[in-house]
């Protein structure tokens, strides 16, 4: 599975925004401009993890749907839902991922 970096974070109006870097299993990169807004980040986790792993998440629940060519190199995270309804039900067991259950 491809793994997944956030490298960069900067506070926005009421967002944050995200430097994203996704490495392949044969080694190809691609980078991402990701912005979250403080909306979602509360919805889907309440404020329990960081927003970079919120973001981390959304890549993985991405990752698992399609490849990381048919990502937007620049998107919101609230974007998510126009192609993936389910992702606000699904996305906390995502931030479970490599470590505790977070929301």
């Amino acid at each position: 599975m491809a793994e997944v970096e956030v490298r960069t974070e900067e506070e926005g109006n009421q967002q944050w925004v995200y430097g994203v870097r996704v490495t392949a299993d044969d080694g190809e990169s691609r980078d991402y401009r990701v912005t979250l807004s403080w909306a979602d980040y509360d919805l889907w986790c309440r404020g329990r993890v960081a927003p970079e792993r919120v973001v981390k998440a959304a890549m993985d629940f991405l990752l698992a749907r399609e490849p990381a060519s048919s990502i937007l190199p620049r998107f919101d995270c609230s974007l998510i839902r126009r192609y993936f309804p389910e992702v606000d039900e699904e996305l906390p067991n995502y931030m479970g991922r490599d470590g505790p259950p977070a929301c």
